[in-house]
């Protein structure tokens, strides 16, 4: 800086999340600056959401019969999304000043970087994460691949353990298999995807299976080895020990916060297993320290990142404090069909003794599924009982991320399922498959004792009134 007057706001990580920070506070006419110690994008772009996507498109139109070396279209189609953003543009736009380079904290009002002393009145912590490593014996010696190194691979290989059954392990195994790798995925627990609805992740389980994946749950590595030109990984189920061999590993085991070397203990910023400790406003325990996105270690998505990006401008910048809910977070799982979720699944809804309705509508009986050949899955809304009130939606099929909005807009206001199922849809679109659920739930009422005995005495009544 060419004087000592401090930032309004300092923004450590130019991610997702530091990026939307800094063009909303910088188009609020706010003095701004972020650092990014490498490049700007962050996870999402680089080595996450953009080139597991372009991953996913090529290994679908491989299987319906392309030529293509899909691990060069995902490095052109990352180029492609990352000349389009433009982040850069958009920050100086937005009147950000963008320094690079690592750094550390003095204190609650200075950072510490290699050209000089950084001074803001807040800061803001959106550093993201990274992938967490397991302890597995032999795993460092015998080499293996994360998302950060995944796709600059010449090609993919002729056979992949996959360690790990959640978002990242499920997406990536089911574009391998279908790239002509024969994948393995051990899983460690007793089903893929856990945080999702057991009906429709098993099966989607069977799908994956189908299409000629090995799923292995209750699966606990332990052990790495080389041997022959392969990798082995030794792991235990029910207390026996078995092992999967292949040509490379794959780690999916979950994410860790990149907090290393900012100095937070010093400051009296928490840290735990998950990421920096916030309070709903995103604030730390230091008062003019925030923290948003991937590093808080709560909901790793970057539709997250951005609500929680904007919520924390917010609160930094203008009087009052916007609360960041958790409990409508939803979220999307990029296999072929999608799973998506939002709110409660059943599991959850009656383990806290709710009293609740279950209503299902499946794409085989949908005219646009069935027409473009996509008709597998269903859709399932659970709802209170008797009113109806919409208490989560989960979406197996195909482009379920999409369909899912509708749902979120009535849980967002507490509505009810007559609110999707009045609503006019546009025939024949996916969309009409989430009101054919919705429906149902008139016809569970009609279906009632009392209601059968009301509509017939009415009827007596109509059609004497009729003569």
């Amino acid at each position: 800086m060419k004087n000592n007057t401090p930032y309004d706001l300092a923004i450590i990580g130019g991610g997702g999340a530091g990026i939307v920070a800094g063009t909303v506070a910088g188009g609020f006419g706010a003095r701004v600056v972020l650092v990014e110690k490498h490049r700007l994008g962050g996870e999402c772009l680089w080595t996450g959401c953009v080139p597991s996507k372009a991953l996913l498109n090529a290994a679908q139109r491989v299987s319906q019969g392309a030529s293509l070396n899909a691990l060069e279209y995902v490095r052109e189609r990352r180029r492609v999304v990352e000349v389009q953003d433009d982040d850069a543009g958009l920050l100086r736009d937005s009147g950000v000043e963008v320094r690079y380079g690592a750094g550390k904290f003095l204190d609650r009002h200075s950072f510490q970087m290699e050209d000089g002393i950084l001074r803001a009145r807040h800061f803001l912590i959106a550093t993201g994460s990274g992938p967490r490593l397991p302890d597995i014996a032999g795993l460092q010696e015998v080499g293996f691949l994360t998302n950060l190194d995944v796709f600059e691979q010449p090609e993919p290989p002729a056979s992949l353990i996959v360690i790990g059954g959640g978002p990242i392990g499920v997406e990536l195994g089911q574009a391998f298999q279908r790239l002509g790798t024969q994948v393995t995925l051990l899983q460690r627990r007793e089903r893929l995807l856990p945080r999702d609805d057991v009906e429709l992740t098993t099966e989607l389980t069977a799908l994956l299976r189908d299409e000629g994946m090995d799923i292995r749950c209750n699966a606990q590595p332990r052990q790495a080895t080389r041997e022959q030109g392969l990798k082995r990984v030794t792991y235990e189920h029910e207390g026996r020990e078995n092992s999967a061999v292949a040509e490379e590993i794959l780690l999916a085991t979950g994410r860790e916060p990149h907090v290393a070397g900012l100095n937070l203990q010093a400051l009296g910023v928490r840290v735990d297993p998950r990421g920096i400790v916030t309070d709903t406003t995103l604030r730390t325990d230091v008062a003019n320290i925030w923290a948003c996105g991937d590093v808080r270690g709560q909901a790793r998505f970057a539709h997250m990142a951005e609500y929680e990006a904007k919520s924390v401008v917010q609160n930094i910048l203008l009087p009052g404090r916007r609360r960041v809910r958790m409990d409508l977070i939803p979220w999307a799982t990029f296999t072929d069909p999608e799973l998506a979720h939002v709110g409660l699944t059943e599991e959850q809804a009656r383990a806290r003794g709710l009293e609740v309705e279950v209503f299902r509508h499946r794409f085989d009986e949908d005219d646009r599924a069935l027409v473009d050949n996509v008709g597998r899955g269903m859709v399932k809304l659970v709802a209170k009982r008797p009113g109806g009130r919409l208490l989560g939606a989960q979406i197996l099929g195909p482009r379920a991320g999409e369909l899912i909005q509708e749902p979120i807009m009535v849980l967002r206001r507490g509505g009810n399922l007559r609110e999707i199922a009045d609503a006019i849809h546009v025939y024949p679109t996916l969309t009409v498959a989430v009101q054919r659920a919705a429906q149902r739930w008139y016809g569970a009422r009609a279906a009632a004792p009392w209601a059968k005995s009301l509509t017939a005495r009415y009827l007596a009544w109509w059609r004497r009134w009729q003569r």
